[in-house]
């Protein structure tokens, strides 16, 4: 703004910055690898709670390592899309459609559900001017709202109780799975199979015995002192696998908690872990070899499949929706032509090397 410009030049800023990223790895074990002042921030304008969510997201994503370009493209999606402020959930939308352009290798190649329903106005009117380009890309033949968007909301409740789960009886199910269906789908058949049941706190006893020998697993107990002061800590845990990991719990001076420990080294005394009951190996999805064959642009989670087998589609069509980075992307089809399988289903996770409809 005229009047107030500074007249730093911030790129200057950007040695400084990498010199003292490297001085302040020598003092990493007292900060975590985002804390500190960066200057780096007045150009990629990313708040702190923006940047350790997008540091979460690229680790999920295994590309933590191309962070930095991720932070330069935010501000390049931020002015595109009239520079919304970089507060939830908009900083989530900026954040996630800039990860995206980097990850894909390709800007716009995929855009995020949330994404065009910003362009939409869905969101409210953008603070500044839209790209045309981009908005034309993300919202298709589709046209603008001019009105207030909670105006056009119409009620949900009613029309989700139709694709209730029978077990899911109470208000607080359907609530539940109208606001969030994936997830809540999951709880209630984990919650029909008997596998939500609390493990009990007599696992730590006061001589462990007991508990190790009823749960196969010797509990660990030992003091840490950390800058001057002294914690008392037990570790045990079932070593039954929840959700792909094993809670352990942990009781600090006499404070328990439920962790998720990936030791270097196991502490079940030599006994080798039971596989999951009832449980088999899904068979690999192959790698995408044909024009038809479908793959997701980005590991994520199999939120809806658009399709059946045997319907034809044209190229660009959606065929499912997946869910990564909290964020709902549609999956287009490649080329025009018909549904021969669909190797996937709602709530499966996917990855980038996977074919998840096969087209011909």
């Amino acid at each position: 703004m005229v009047g107030y410009d500074t007249g730093l030049d911030l790129a200057s800023f950007l040695p400084i910055t990498e010199h003292f990223r490297t001085v302040r790895r020598k003092y990493r074990q007292f900060e975590s690898e985002f804390t500190g002042v960066d200057a780096e921030i007045l150009t990629s304008q990313i708040p702190g709670g923006m940047l350790s969510n997008l540091a979460a997201q690229l680790t999920e994503q295994n590309a933590l390592d191309r962070i930095k370009e991720v932070l330069d493209e935010v501000p390049r999606v931020r002015k595109e899309m009239g520079y919304p402020p970089l507060v939830t959930p908009t900083s989530q939308i900026v954040g996630t459609q800039a990860t995206l352009n980097v990850l894909t290798g390709e800007r716009y190649k995929v855009i995020t559900t949330e994404t065009k329903n910003y362009f939409l106005g869905l969101y409210g009117r953008a603070p500044g001017p839209l790209d045309h380009d981009i908005m034309a890309r993300a919202i298709g033949d589709d046209h603008p709202i001019k009105t207030r968007p909670a105006d056009r909301l119409e009620p949900e409740l009613e029309a989700a109780r139709k694709d209730l789960p029978d077990s899911a009886t109470s208000v607080e199910d359907q609530l539940s799975f109208t606001l969030f269906p994936s997830i809540a789908r999951d709880f209630f058949e984990a919650r029909e199979k008997g596998d939500l049941a609390l493990e009990p706190l007599e696992i730590f006893s006061a001589s462990g015995s007991a508990a190790a020998t009823e749960l196969h697993l010797a509990p660990a107990e030992f003091n840490v002192t950390v800058h001057g002061e002294t914690y008392h800590i037990e570790v045990s845990g079932s070593g039954r696998k929840v959700d792909g990991r094993k809670p352990y719990y942990i009781r600090v001076n006499d404070k328990l908690e439920e962790v998720s420990l990936e030791p270097i080294q196991e502490i079940l005394a030599g006994v080798p872990e039971a596989p999951d009951a009832g449980s088999s190996a899904k068979p690999k999805r192959p790698r995408p070899s044909k024009p038809g064959d479908v793959a997701p642009p980005m590991p994520g989670r199999v939120v809806k499949v658009l399709v059946a087998v045997n319907a034809r589609v044209k190229a660009g069509a959606p065929l499912l929706i997946i869910e990564a980075m909290k964020m709902e992307s549609q999956v287009p089809a490649p080329i025009d032509g018909t549904v021969t399988a669909i190797l996937v289903a709602e709530g499966d996770n996917v990855k980038t090397d996977e074919t998840v409809i096969q087209l011909e």
